[in-house]
């Protein structure tokens, strides 16, 4: 039987028709593991396609969740890589997480601040890590805007206002912002982006919990893209589900 389920698992990690295969590389470090491109985060920007395919100039597309710990960050670096690697999108990320996880891993030792976002993106541009010819992954992180704990309607309205200037130079703007229950800005600023992807911990938050987050943000007039189901186990190997 084990027999059976390793040839299922490899069957089921071989590539997809018509999509991208990742390029060769070196082995990647333990840090690099969390922000890798891969299946989940390639169907993810499949979806995200269809949905906004009509946005002219960059999309801005908000990360969240309900609560702390669903693994959003996570899900927002590996859907960056994902774009810069697979599908070579020129990426800026707005780090609004307290920890700023992907400032420290994608960001390099030029100092970048919000103010010298809006002055001049192009130069932002030139300093993101490179992903073949035209893939790139810039970096900044935002404190004060949007906001600490509380941001306040101008400083959206400031934000919403660069957002123009930004998706001219930027494929995809992505925002890696703290969950529902951490901050009151959180579905405000929702409603500036083109959309919002909510991450749930599979068999970790209960769906009332979600559902309120959902409807906070809509209630904010906020999109919601889809929940991404972050951390799901497979009992039984995909492939024997699709012939179920």
């Amino acid at each position: 039987m084990s027999k059976i389920y390793e040839a299922l698992r490899r069957h089921d990690q071989s590539p997809i028709a018509g999509e991208p295969s990742l390029p060769p590389g070196p082995a990647p470090s333990h840090e690099d593991d969390f922000f890798k491109a891969n299946r989940q985060t390639q169907t993810l920007f499949r979806s995200i396609e269809s949905i906004l395919g009509d946005i002219q100039g960059g999309a801005t597309i908000m990360f969240s969740s309900a609560q702390p710990g669903e693994g959003k960050t996570t899900v927002c670096g590996s859907f960056a890589a994902t774009l810069a690697q697979n599908f070579g999108k020129s990426v800026l990320i707005l780090d609004a997480d307290r920890a700023h996880v992907l400032t420290h891993h994608f960001g390099n030792s030029t100092e970048i601040t919000f103010s010298m976002l809006e002055k001049d993106p192009g130069a932002i541009l030139q300093l993101g890590r490179k992903f073949g010819p035209t893939g790139s992954i810039s970096v900044v992180p935002i404190g004060s805007t949007p906001g600490a704990a509380t941001g306040t309607s101008m400083e959206v309205t400031e934000f919403a206002a660069a957002k123009k200037t930004l998706a001219n130079r930027f494929d995809y703007i992505l925002i890696d912002a703290p969950s529902v229950s951490d901050v009151s800005w959180a579905p405000t600023l929702g409603a500036v982006a083109s959309g919002v992807v909510l991450v749930v911990q599979a068999e970790h938050t209960r769906w009332p919990v979600v559902l309120n987050s959902k409807e906070e943000f809509e209630g904010n007039g906020a999109k919601i893209l889809g929940v991404f189901l972050n951390k799901r186990r497979f009992y039984v190997p995909d492939r024997v589900y699709r012939r179920v």
